[in-house]
């Protein structure tokens, strides 16, 4: 796992382009890779003789020599069909890397950087710079120099290079910032490097804990299941219109880092694939927003790269995004486990008896809302209309009533939740609630089912109601909020009997 980053300027990490080819991971410094280009169907002739080189490539008018990278490095040919040519620039020269794949880009710290020892005659020995250990990602880091500097490499000038240089000294050198271009939804997108942890291969979405419009599942990336969301909604562009059971994604960095931890949060978004690594304008010449488009979309703005339209998402808008942080928070952590192995949210009773309730539920509406209550805390079900005794100024209590000779408190549940009750007293159910000898009641409109189903935990910072601390979901796939003691009002008490006590240990 790769170690937290450190707060603050001392961090030392830099940007790197992930290319694949031979089953190996290659990384190079972005901004050594001027730009990335499909393999075209037929490479040109070049004037010069070398077992690696594949041929040319045009690309802007000029004709810029192919060199099969894992030829160079003794390993397989690079891939004949659905390759990429990444074009590298050093000193004012390029010249191009046939290989099989870009997996994207990674901010890899000095502390993932490791030593390498390769025999003297190997051609990785010479271009080697370290090893790279990010997430679940290995490979080797590629010294640029070193590479240009290999006898016979063919280098022709950078034809954009005098471009470059004529911007600089005209708007200053920090008109151009790196990005990686990619493909959700059909549309092609590009995302500031600096906002990018890592990007993810395909692998398994797992389905969300709760039903969100954002947020539709999450991915395993060094040992967390980050959050991954739809990016045309988040984007305000539209939506991926499915729910994949597999997902390539970006992986990007949400708010500010958190001053105690050094850490930030994360989420993923969703993509169909990398296509590219860019320099791009840092200041579109409009946005959006400057034509009409409402909304989250109107931060963004359409650039052309190549003849095609892409929309260059705005880094602050994206990770200063409300919803993303609240969904960012909502990390589902590998919860403790009872003796018999099942799970248990922190403020809930653990089942007694020989037959287990760890992981039974009793789940009950309230208007359109749907909950859940652990089935072992669910002392009696009775009919809504008990005799009470009407308790003024006591909210969130608000009566009480004998049960089994013993004055039991109830409580206003859907005031308390924010929501509305639609059953009348006397149709409504009262639900009692019993804890280490200690009880409370509340009216729900209607029960629902039992259910015995894992509980998913959920990060206890989340505030907010949409995304709840923790849910279960149902043999019908619906999803029910599990109530914890904070929703039940009872965690403010200043002295808590004996029961309110252990629900909000």
């Amino acid at each position: 796992m790769t170690p937290p980053e450190p707060a603050g300027p001392a961090a030392t990490s830099r940007l790197y382009g992930l290319l694949q080819v031979a089953g190996i991971t290659l990384a190079m410094a972005t901004a050594a890779i001027r730009e990335v280009v499909p393999r075209p169907a037929q490479l040109l002739p070049f004037p010069i003789t070398r077992p690696d080189l594949a041929g040319a490539i045009a690309v802007r008018g000029a004709i810029i020599p192919v060199i099969d990278m894992g030829l160079m490095l003794g390993l397989a040919p690079a891939c004949v069909h659905d390759g990429i040519v990444a074009i590298v620039r050093h000193q004012g020269g390029v010249t191009g890397l046939l290989l099989d794949c870009i997996e994207g880009i990674a901010r890899l710290p000095e502390s993932a950087l490791g030593a390498l020892h390769y025999p003297d005659d190997a051609p990785l020995h010479r271009l080697a710079a370290a090893g790279f250990l990010h997430g679940d990602t290995r490979g080797v880091v590629l010294d640029t120099a070193q590479l240009a500097a290999m006898p016979g490499l063919p280098l022709v000038p950078d034809s954009l290079a005098g471009q470059r240089q004529e911007h600089r000294l005209g708007h200053g050198a920090g008109d151009k910032v790196t990005c990686l271009v990619f493909r959700a939804g059909g549309q092609r997108l590009a995302l500031d490097a600096h906002a990018i942890v890592a990007t993810l291969p395909e692998s398994a979405l797992a389905p969300p804990p709760v039903t969100n419009a954002l947020w539709v599942g999450s991915l395993a990336w060094n040992g967390v299941a980050v959050p991954a969301v739809d990016t045309l909604r988040l984007a305000g562009i539209g939506s991926l219109g499915r729910t994949p059971g597999r997902s390539a994604a970006v992986v990007i960095h949400v708010g500010p880092a958190d001053s105690a931890a050094g850490t930030r949060a994360r989420a993923a978004l969703l993509i169909d694939g990398v296509d590219d690594i860019r320099q791009l304008p840092r200041h579109a010449g409009a946005a959006l927003g400057a034509i009409g488009i409402a909304g989250t979309g109107g931060a963004h703005a359409l650039v052309d790269l190549g003849g095609q339209p892409v929309l260059h998402l705005s880094a602050t808008a994206i990770t200063g995004d409300p919803r993303l942080a609240e969904v960012a928070a909502m990390q589902v952590p590998v919860a403790p486990e009872d003796t018999d192995g099942h799970q248990r949210l922190r403020g809930l009773p653990a089942a007694t008896g020989t037959t287990s309730t760890a992981n039974a539920w009793l789940t009950f509406r309230l208007g359109e809302a749907r909950y859940a209550l652990p089935l072992g805390a669910v002392e009696a079900v009775l009919p809504g209309d008990q005799p009470l005794l009407p308790l003024a100024g006591q909210f969130p209590l608000s009566a009480v009533f004998l049960h089994r000779d013993r004055p039991t408190p109830v409580l206003d549940l859907a005031a308390r939740l924010g929501c509305s009750r639609t059953a009348t007293v006397d149709e409504a159910i009262m639900v009692v609630v019993g804890m280490a000898g200690q009880r409370r009641a509340f009216l729900v409109d209607m029960l629902c089912s039992v259910e015995r189903v894992p509980l998913q935990a959920l990060r206890t910072q989340a505030t907010s109601r949409q995304l709840p601390a923790a849910t279960i979901r149902c043999r019908a796939n619906e999803t029910w909020e599990v109530l914890d003691s904070a929703a039940l009002g009872l965690a403010g008490e200043a002295t808590p009997p004996a029961d309110i006590a252990c629900l909000t240990a």
